[in-house]
């Protein structure tokens, strides 16, 4: 029985198990055999965990793309004010010179701020341009209001996405990253699961023949998978 190929994707590895699980579940016969019993029960723990982790993984990257979103609001503000102040219209190029003092006081160097600071700073940036003096600057400038309106909505949105994670991460298991645990489950599966059934189909086929080759139909597949992503 092959081994399921080490270059396996965390995702991936995740699947395994919960098929694994799944089959282990339709074979009620199995039940007695106290040894796989135990390899199923770890296999279920890592399986939660590591699903866990990758559910973490992907809060983190979505904070990470709202956190991109509004640095991009950002310069684009910066961009528009730059553009309206260039412009050879003075009512323009003056209402705009007055948002600048605001906007500089904050300015880009607030993208490179942690989470917290950048926060902060943007909120009292929003704050400022909604004073109703910045308004009557911001009203004779058009696309102004949208930029800002954008800005104050990426803000929020990174906010929201903020306030998740943290709650996930406050009552999610921290003891091991994905590629960890992606490392602990493969062991199993390799080292104890396929070993141990491929031992047992030998010892017991009329018990353990059809549940060690559906097993193997599943690493097999999946092995696959992987041989022909890495062009083999």
């Amino acid at each position: 029985m092959k081994k399921l190929d080490s270059r396996v994707r965390i995702t991936e590895t995740d699947d395994i198990s919960d098929r694994l699980i799944l089959l282990y579940d339709k074979h009620p016969n199995l039940a007695a055999d106290l040894f796989l019993d135990r390899i199923f029960n770890r296999m279920r723990t890592q399986s939660l965990h590591i699903t866990e982790a990758i559910k973490h993984n992907r809060m983190q990257s979505k904070l990470g793309a709202a956190d991109a979103l509004r640095n991009q609001k950002l310069r684009r503000l910066r961009d528009i004010l730059n553009g309206y102040r260039a412009m050879p219209v003075p009512a323009q190029s003056m209402a705009a010179n007055a948002l600048w003092t605001v906007f500089s006081k904050y300015g880009v160097k607030t993208v490179y701020r942690n989470y917290a600071s950048k926060s902060s700073l943007l909120e009292s940036l929003l704050l400022d341009f909604a004073e109703p003096g910045a308004q009557t600057h911001v009203g004779m400038l058009p696309g102004m209001a949208e930029a800002l309106s954008e800005l104050r909505q990426a803000q929020s949105d990174f906010t929201a996405e903020r306030i998740a994670y943290e709650t996930y991460w406050a009552h999610a298991a921290k003891e091991k990253t994905a590629s960890e645990l992606k490392k602990t489950l493969l062991e199993l599966i390799n080292d104890k699961l396929l070993l141990y059934v491929e031992t047992m189909r030998m010892v017991d086929p009329d018990n353990y023949t059809s549940f060690a080759a559906t097993v193997e139909q599943i690493i097999e597949e999946m092995n696959t998978v992987i041989a022909r992503r890495s062009g083999r």
